[in-house]
């Protein structure tokens, strides 16, 4: 089974406002992938209020493509994979904003969230943010960059399932009672 971390910036409050796509792929054992994409934000949302968080300037994606150039690849990636991401519901609904602002059909996936397995494997842990997390794994983490959190996200899952022994999604999820969400 294929894993594929995800990790979104905005460029302002707006869930619509993507800037930067980072994703992490795993399967059969190895990490085969991990890259970042940058994009110009849709024209209604193109104005920059996040800058301050992740360090994305209007100027570093003013001469990018858009989401809609990226979606198809984006479409074939995530076929067939459990996506993760970190506080998931805020980067699934990224993605079906921006989708959504194209006019472009939400892609189908099963997805979990690696804040609820911290929370459930590492219960000690005084809060479950993503730089916490990862320093508490040993995990390097360049935090707000697309590429290197959505490695810290794939991270936790797989450092995760070896607390539990698990060498399998699946048995990793039977083993904690953790629940796949299903993005439609």
């Amino acid at each position: 089974m294929r894993v594929t971390a995800i990790d979104f910036e905005t460029a302002n409050a707006g869930s619509a406002s993507a800037c930067s796509l980072g994703i992490a792929i795993y399967e059969e054992g190895e990490i085969l992938d991990n890259f970042e994409w940058y994009f110009k934000p849709h024209y209604r949302y193109n104005y920059f209020t996040n800058t301050h968080i992740h360090g994305i300037y209007p100027e570093d994606v003013e001469n990018e493509q858009e989401f809609v150039y990226y979606y198809e690849e984006l479409c074939q990636i995530l076929e067939g994979s459990i996506v993760v991401a970190h506080n998931a519901l805020f980067d699934v609904g990224v993605l079906n904003a921006v989708c959504d602002v194209y006019g472009l059909d939400h892609i189908p996936f099963d997805f979990l969230d690696t804040v609820s397995i911290s929370r459930r494997v590492y219960p000690e842990l005084y809060n479950h943010r993503l730089n916490t997390v990862a320093e508490y794994l040993n995990v390097d983490l360049s935090h707000h960059n697309a590429k290197s959190d959505s490695f810290a996200c794939l991270m936790i899952l797989l450092k995760a399932m070896e607390a539990y022994r698990c060498y399998e999604v699946e048995d990793f999820l039977q083993k904690t009672g953790i629940c796949l969400k299903t993005n439609m």
